[in-house]
């Protein structure tokens, strides 16, 4: 009997990281209008490479948390790299701050 081995490698979906100079206020202040991506800012400034899962309360849905994810990368706060089956977050403090002083430490002070 001749077996075959399947594999199936699905395309990876792409992290799209955004220049900072194309993203806007508004979406920078959407990104940290919401408490859970708050607390992800909030633990990313304790721990600069988290991974997606240890982002949040464990309560947390993993598709919630990568829906927050998602808005947080596309408002140029929070790179992903992929390790293995990890995804890997990093704060992007620095260039977020050069293109919009004071702002992330000023909503993470007044967090509340």
């Amino acid at each position: 009997m001749e077996m075959t081995n399947y594999s199936y490698i699905g395309p990876m979906d792409r992290l799209v990281h955004p220049n900072l100079k194309d993203v806007s206020l508004a979406a920078a202040l959407h990104a940290l209008a919401d408490p859970v991506r708050l607390d992800i800012i909030a633990r990313l400034v304790d721990c600069p490479s988290l991974n997606a899962g240890a982002s949040c309360a464990q309560a947390t849905p993993k598709s919630t948390i990568s829906n927050h994810l998602n808005v947080l990368r596309a408002a140029g706060l929070v790179e992903t790299k992929v390790e293995g089956r990890e995804r890997i977050n990093r704060l992007r403090c620095v260039d977020f701050d050069a293109r919009f002083p004071g702002l992330l430490a000023s909503v993470l002070a007044n967090k509340g």
